[in-house]
């Protein structure tokens, strides 16, 4: 993806921050890269579909501040021998605390894979290098919420005549309001929708129930635009 600007020019996204280059190509298994975060977002390599599906839910987290992927973290096992390790993703949240993925499906998590990620994040934690370390499996993904990080994903570029008119319309709301409600009072379509996504991904808006956003859910302004 690439960012325009108000004034001309285009920003390519930012480079990979890993500590190591994913694979670009597989026989075995799903490959790729993304590009996450706000503006011109940043390069992200990903070796597999459920670390996509991953990084999806991360970034669309409320507390999340940055994602880091591979992240090269130094251990050491039962006879002393230190080993590299790449954490597959780094969450730094907006309250400072920094939590390691593992992402793995279920069926490939062992009792010696599990062994291996306990010592891991013994040592990260007593090292101050992570506040917690996580297995991210397959039964981590809720669907509701992947639908929803997908739909926040594919609208987060800001559009510079929608997004006002849209503040304009949620700045004047009380009360509780449906979805369709608030695009027939910005008189925009899909631009106006597409707006509205926004404003309740940057928790200016809130969902009164927990389910896949449409037209039909009900919204209410959590805080002033």
């Amino acid at each position: 993806m690439s960012y325009h600007f108000k004034k001309g020019g285009i920003r390519l996204p930012e480079e990979s921050t890993g500590d190591r280059d994913t694979q670009v190509a597989s026989t075995k298994h799903f490959t790729g890269c993304g590009v996450f975060g706000d503006g011109p977002g940043v390069r992200t390599g990903l070796e597999s579909h459920l670390e996509g599906n991953a990084v999806l839910l991360m970034v669309a987290r409320p507390d999340t501040l940055e994602v880091r992927e591979q992240v090269l973290f130094e251990w050491f096992d039962e006879f002393g021998e230190f080993h590299d390790h790449y954490i597959d993703f780094v969450v730094i949240r907006k309250d400072g605390k920094v939590i390691g993925y593992a992402v793995r499906p279920m069926e490939r998590v062992s009792q010696r894979y599990l062994l291996k990620l306990s010592r891991i994040k013994q040592q990260a934690i007593e090292r101050g290098f992570l506040d917690d370390f996580r297995l991210f499996s397959d039964d981590d993904v809720c669907p509701v919420e992947l639908f929803n990080a997908k739909l926040f994903h594919s609208v987060r570029r800001p559009d510079p005549f929608g997004d006002p008119v849209a503040q304009g319309v949620v700045r004047g709301t009380v009360g509780v309001v449906t979805i369709e409600d608030l695009v027939a009072r910005i008189g925009l379509d899909g631009m106006g929708f597409r707006a509205i996504i926004r404003l309740i991904r940057s928790g200016h808006l809130r969902m009164v129930h927990y389910e896949r956003i449409t037209y039909r859910s009900m919204v209410f302004k959590a805080k002033e635009v």
